[in-house]
């Protein structure tokens, strides 16, 4: 294991991502293929590969609802979480759910503002979702991004769809339990002290990573307002010295839309996953600017226990 860890930090912070990036695309490879055996236990879905895939894209009966969520938490944790795992492993664990001295005894503290932070953020989305779509109207990649986001929507509503208090269980476990400590595990618990390092900017790591993050979804008229609560996620993270923080706040920002979906039924999922399409009035834009300064006064509170200064020695020394 020395020998390994001393190859991966000898190489270039560039090979360090290429690595690890191909190490999270073979963990989606491979987490396709065992759903797919899996997924016919547990979903009664067929082991053809072709009437598996038909099934799974469409998600238009219980058994393909069903197997996207099988496949999306096995995906989540053979991909995302074992790619963290395999960075961990490498550096040794520096970088990865940082506790520097002091970051335990504001836990409480930063994750309850965290969540704060994460419900009062709702308008923001919404307006750099506006933003994201303009941009792209007009360019060929529209099309193609409009395809992309017709196919999520009409798995993500099916996969919302919830009847029962055991599909709410499921549909919690695999679009909010498992993603938030996955995908933050690997983005930013490895990702960002990365990119950081290879930056020598604790800004950098934190934006770079979010990109990414946001990227990885390929959703991109959501690009925007994914990367920006990527980008918050990292910042909480080195100001709280605790993967746990982002972790809950990642968990909130998805648990609220099942919760939703369960509470509110056939009228939510129709009207309440994507933005509204009507102009902003007054109204809005004194909501937006409330809840602006609601998060303004939260983050002024928490830069009192912040340790950013102590974290910043352990990402930009990370593999030194």
């Amino acid at each position: 294991m020395k020998f390994l860890q001393e190859a991966f930090r000898n190489l270039h912070p560039v090979l360090q991502f290429t690595f690890i990036l191909c190490i999270a695309l073979v963990g989606m490879s491979v987490s396709v293929f065992i759903s797919t055996f899996v997924n016919a236990c547990l979903c009664d879905t067929p082991l053809d590969v072709a009437e598996y895939t038909k099934i799974l894209s469409t998600a238009n009966t219980d058994a393909g609802v069903c197997g996207n969520l099988v496949m999306n938490s096995i995906n989540q944790i053979l991909a995302f979480m074992g790619a963290g795992f395999v960075y961990s492993k490498l550096v040794g664990g520096v970088g990865v759910g940082l506790r520097p001295k002091g970051a335990q005894a504001g836990f409480i503290r930063f994750l309850l503002g965290a969540i704060a932070i994460t419900l009062a953020f709702a308008p923001f989305l919404d307006i750099t979702y506006r933003l994201n779509e303009w941009i792209l109207l007009g360019t060929r990649f529209h099309t193609y991004a409009s395809g992309l986001e017709a196919q999520a929507m009409v798995l993500t509503k099916a996969m919302l769809d919830i009847g029962s208090f055991g599909e709410l269980t499921a549909c919690l476990i695999a679009v909010a339990i498992l993603p938030a400590i996955a995908e933050e595990y690997l983005f930013r618990g490895a990702l960002q002290p990365l990119f950081a390092k290879w930056s020598g900017s604790i800004h950098v790591g934190v934006w770079c990573s979010a990109i990414v993050f946001s990227a990885i979804h390929m959703q991109f008229f959501g690009f925007i307002p994914r990367m920006l609560l990527g980008a918050g996620f990292g910042y909480l993270v080195v100001a709280s010295g605790n993967l746990w923080v982002a972790v809950g706040a990642h968990f909130i920002n998805n648990a609220s839309a099942v919760i939703a979906a369960w509470y509110f039924g056939a009228e939510w999922l129709e009207t309440g996953l994507e933005p509204s399409s009507e102009p902003w009035g007054i109204e809005q834009v004194v909501m937006t600017c409330l809840f602006g300064l609601f998060i303004i006064l939260i983050a002024r509170r928490l830069r009192g226990h912040s340790v950013w200064k102590e974290n910043k020695s352990n990402y930009l020394g990370l593999g030194q």
